[in-house]
């Protein structure tokens, strides 16, 4: 599976079976939008748990100390 990390943008096995047609497809997504295109070899896409959000989006914001 191909997958954008930036939108819903995606391409699996059943959408289209040619592992190359799906990674062209990858390429020109990312082309036309400059977008971050990630691979998984599961048939849905990888999610964050519940709750991590607020957390790994806490980390990633600079201390005020």
């Amino acid at each position: 599976m191909k997958y954008c990390l930036d939108c819903d943008w995606h391409a699996t096995a059943a959408d289209e079976p040619d592992q190359h047609d799906r990674s062209r497809a990858a390429i020109d997504h990312h082309v036309e939008t400059g977008h971050t295109i990630d691979s998984s070899e599961s048939l849905v896409r990888p999610t964050t748990p519940d709750g991590l959000g607020p957390i790994l989006a806490r980390e990633l914001v600079p201390s005020s100390d």
